[in-house]
């Protein structure tokens, strides 16, 4: 391997600098976020931001491990040879046997082009990205369509970091076409005097053989990169990695007087397991939409996490427990056409409740002046954005208060809020407290496109909430401000209005729901030996016996879907005459039976029929075999009686 030793620099304290500690200061005052939060959140957004390789879609990925003696070598020899006294939280780090590092990389991505100089400007509609993203803090993306805005959020990484240190390692494009492999590192610390001199704490380490700082490029750069790092770059590759030194996880311990949440530096595969859960819980919150298909062949970006070497089944895992979200999001890209093809519209929950994709209209005062474009862009009608509800039957025990009980599992009775084109989770909003027992709502909101500029001058730094009072102009203030006001009415009045309609119900789908934990398993009958006993199933007017129609059960069957079921039968009438058969299902629970009203099952009548009389009814002739599909709201135990009357 090279003997490649790379240059210290350490930024001398100027006017108008600000210390490197202050940056990740300024992070924490804004925001509610874990630490971890913020890093997901960033980094996501740094990478989708860079997505813009026709060819690929953008992977995520993270991996979290105790670097090999010979990736220690490289940091120790190589990368932070040289340490000003300021780092000795640094060299400790690097010397404790159990250091873990976090790998955090992309692919199919820009990578970090453009120039390499601190000093060099990039030309007119050329990339800047290795200097935005290495050299420059607070540096504001003028697209307001991408993800980050600030430029503050590449400080997570190092925060993250017990030493503050981190190491960049990209291929990217020249300006000549040609790849690229550079690497550089770079610390985020205290200020500190040394030798009469103030530095900010900022340092980098870079090519030895320039006179300024610029990053290790080419061949050398190649082969520090491939040492250190555990997922190197295919042929052709481009992208971005970031090695985070010594990162810190949180212990959360409670105790009888309170909860401490105490974070340290990882020094077990139990503490990095800890680790990645964080992380996965971050990726689910705010990222989701990335998981969700657009009719292409492929999500919008895959992820790429690890557990001790072993890859996790993230993306499937998020799909699942967010299906709800999932659905309105589908629902509000239609409505802006911003689907690629038909999409998967299953669904693993009962709709009971769902708004059309609602636009939210805006109505500037003429004061202020202004034409048309200036609000909506290129739009032509006034709508800043569309917004999803939807009341669902509240099949999961845990799902209650908008709270989470494990790490994947969705908010509920909750609106998430998001970016239009980057499709970022901004936050989520609990609008109101309402009584739904039993059920519980989701939304989504998203702004369109030519309004997205307007939500994304208001964000703070972390990108978590939407100020319209910080916005960048009076107009984008406005809209911002009236949007958010409508949404939240929007929300309230459908929450409202559902609310009084269970009231107002003698009995609802709540009352199903709220039993559902003391159901039997799912089943229609008890056993297939109590069929001898209860195939007849028979309430017909007038005394039973030899001369009354009846109905005998043959097959009884679950099918593919959780809440539907298949009975087969015979019809027998002993004068000859047709029979109508009623099917009357009942909820099985442990206190008894609870009757099923007309709303809460949906059944289709097959076989030998001589027509439909209604929907709960049909009409058989004497000896002729039927089927009946039983569907209910939810997946439970029932009870299955024919009403059977002779005709004729």
């Amino acid at each position: 391997m090279s003997k490649t030793q790379l240059k210290l620099y350490s930024k001398p304290r100027g006017a108008g600098d600000q210390t490197s500690g202050g940056r990740g200061k300024l992070l924490r005052a804004t925001t509610d976020l874990t630490r971890i939060q913020v890093l997901v959140r960033e980094t996501l957004q740094n990478s989708w931001d860079a997505a813009d390789l026709d060819d690929w879609v953008p992977a995520y990925g993270v991996h979290i491990y105790r670097p090999s003696d010979e990736a220690k070598r490289v940091l120790t020899d190589s990368i932070f040879a040289e340490l000003p006294p300021s780092l000795e939280v640094l060299e400790q780090s690097l010397q404790d046997p159990d250091m873990h590092v976090m790998e955090i990389y992309d692919r199919g991505t820009t990578g970090l082009n453009g120039p390499v100089r601190a000093s060099e400007a990039a030309d007119p509609d050329s990339p800047n990205n290795f200097n935005a993203f290495v050299f420059d803090i607070g540096t504001t993306k003028s697209d307001g369509a991408s993800g980050g805005t600030f430029g503050f959020g590449k400080t997570a990484t190092f925060e993250v970091s017990h030493a503050h240190s981190v190491v960049y390692w990209s291929v990217c494009a020249t300006a000549s076409g040609d790849l690229e492999h550079r690497l550089i590192a770079s610390t985020l610390h205290e200020p500190y005097d040394q030798d009469g001199a103030r530095y900010t704490g900022a340092h980098w380490w870079g090519d030895p053989d320039d006179a300024e700082i610029v990053p290790l490029r080419g061949d050398a750069a190649q082969m520090l990169g491939e040492a250190l790092f555990k997922t190197t770059f295919g042929e052709d590759e481009t992208g971005t990695s970031i090695l985070v030194i010594d990162p810190e996880m949180t212990d959360v311990k409670d105790s009888d007087l309170e909860t401490v949440a105490e974070r340290r530096p990882v020094r077990s595969d139990a503490e990095a397991d800890i680790l990645v859960e964080e992380i996965v819980e971050a990726l689910a919150d705010n990222a989701w939409p990335k998981v969700v298909y657009a009719g292409g062949e492929y999500p919008p970006m895959l992820f790429e996490i690890f557990r001790r070497d072993e890859q996790l089944e993230v993306a499937a895992k998020i799909r699942s427990h967010y299906t709800r979200y999932s659905k309105s999001l589908t629902e509000i890209r239609k409505t802006l056409d911003q689907l690629e093809g038909p999409t998967d519209e299953s669904a693993d929950f009962q709709v009971l409740k769902s708004s059309p994709p609602i636009p939210i209209n805006l109505r500037p005062a003429r004061s202020f002046d202004a034409p048309h474009s200036a609000f909506f862009g290129e739009r032509t009608d006034s709508v800043s954005g569309y917004l999803h509800l939807m009341l669902t039957l509240d099949s999961s025990a845990g799902a209650v208060g908008g709270n989470k009980d494990s790490v994947g599992a969705s908010p509920c009775n909750q609106l998430c809020l998001m970016r239009s084109k980057a499709e970022f989770v901004v936050y989520y909003d609990k609008i109101v407290d309402i009584e739904l027992d039993g059920l519980q709502w989701t939304g989504v909101f998203k702004p369109t496109p030519e309004c997205d500029h307007h939500f994304a001058s208001s964000e703070p730094p972390t990108h978590d909430a939407w100020t319209p009072n910080t916005a960048e102009s009076e107009i984008s203030s406005y809209v911002v401000r009236r949007t958010i006001e409508q949404v939240r009415k929007k929300t309230r009045d459908f929450l409202e209005a559902q609310q009084g309609e269970i009231k107002a119900a003698n009995r609802s789908v709540r009352d199903v729901s709220a039993a559902l934990r003391s159901f039997m398993p799912i089943s229609v009958f008890d056993s297939a030996s109590d069929l001898a006993a209860d195939r007849r199933r028979n309430s017909g007017s007038g005394k039973k016996g030899s001369n009354s129609p009846e109905v005998v059960v043959t097959s009884v069957a679950q099918d593919d879907q959780a809440a539907c079921y298949r009975v087969e039968f015979a019809v027998k009438s002993p004068k000859g005459s047709a029979v109508a058969v009623k099917a009357l299902p009942s909820a099985r629970t442990a206190d008894g039976r609870m009757n099923l009203e007309d709303r809460e099952y949906q059944v289709e009548w097959a076989g030998q029929t001589r027509g439909i009389k209604n929907e709960k009814t049909a009409v058989y002739r004497a000896g002729a075999h039927g089927e009946l599909k039983l569907r209910t709201t939810a997946p439970i135990a029932i009870e299955l009686d024919f009403r059977v009357e002779a005709i004729g």
